[in-house]
């Protein structure tokens, strides 16, 4: 395999720049001349890799919320059938989506939401794919469970995944990881109930 272009390669640095300065400023606050400043590049640099700071802004909340379906996708692929929706589910409370380097600049992301429709509209395409990653994974698992008890667990569990992670930030004690999983292990059993795969 080739090596990374170097403007793929630039891109990536100024993207990650631009990542810091939305978890420090907002989506609002972040501008080429602070991303120019945290990224070591000129402002004529990054027009020329990420285009005009609208250019600049859906690139960054592409590259920040695409991982994350795309992460799951990988989990979903790489787990042994049957075990698909229990392996994703494990993702979802695992260490990927534990308060991280990104957690400002998505907390930044989504009080942006409730203004901008380019950052709604993002999250919300991105968040359903994961939904529907997960659903389609359980129906896989569980071929005689509903449809629709399929999608409600996915949900409800895309759900837990985000409040958990919320709480963590808040240092909520990390022994609450064993009242996540054990929720997790009733969502799927009530599922497995139905006669598919059991848990």
């Amino acid at each position: 395999m080739g090596r990374p272009s170097l403007a793929s390669q630039r891109r990536e640095q100024i993207l990650a720049a631009v990542t810091m300065c939305v978890g420090e400023y907002g989506v609002e606050g972040t501008t080429l001349e602070r991303v120019a400043e945290a990224s070591g590049f000129s402002r004529g640099h990054i027009r020329h890799y990420v285009g005009n700071r609208e250019e600049m802004l859906e690139q960054f909340m592409h590259r920040l919320t695409a991982r994350y379906v795309e992460r799951m996708r990988e989990v979903g692929a790489a787990a042994a059938p049957g075990r698909r929706g229990e392996q994703l589910a494990r993702f979802l409370f695992g260490k990927e989506w534990a308060p991280g380097d990104d957690s400002s600049a998505i907390n930044a992301l989504l009080w942006a939401a409730a203004r901008d429709e380019s950052a709604r509209g993002h999250l919300r395409a991105n968040y359903l794919a994961m939904e529907r990653t997960l659903t389609r994974a359980l129906r896989e698992d569980y071929p005689d469970a509903p449809s629709a008890e399929c999608a409600g667990t996915a949900y409800t569990l895309l759900c837990l995944a985000f409040a958990h992670s919320t709480l963590l930030e808040l240092s909520f004690p990390q022994a609450r990881q064993r009242t996540v999983d054990a929720m997790t292990a009733t969502l799927l059993g009530r599922l497995a109930g139905y006669g598919g795969t059991a848990i």
